[in-house]
């Protein structure tokens, strides 16, 4: 049941994600400052936690070839996204 959380987590931030990114965007005045500030959200959340935590707990050591292809492209599908978003709203 724990997974319904974490479903409504991902539906409340995703639900958010874009008003916000547009309230930053008009406020910034450049869909390249707002695309930038995705990016340093996205490396402090996505990069420095996960090091943090497998860091601790030795899991660094464990990536699969496979594993890391497709997880970088649903990672590059999901900045896509966001580009693709963050130039919708300047239009």
């Amino acid at each position: 049941m724990l997974w319904v959380i974490f479903a409504l987590g991902a539906a409340l931030a995703w639900g958010l994600y874009g008003p916000t990114l547009h309230r930053g965007q008009v406020q910034l005045g450049s869909p390249l400052r707002s695309l930038l500030c995705v990016g340093v959200a996205y490396f402090l959340i996505a990069v420095l936690f996960p090091l943090a935590s497998l860091g601790t707990q030795g899991g660094l050591s464990q990536f699969t070839r496979g594993g890391v292809v497709w997880a970088t492209i649903g990672g590059a599908l999901g900045a896509v996204g966001a580009i693709c978003i963050i130039y919708a709203f300047r239009s």
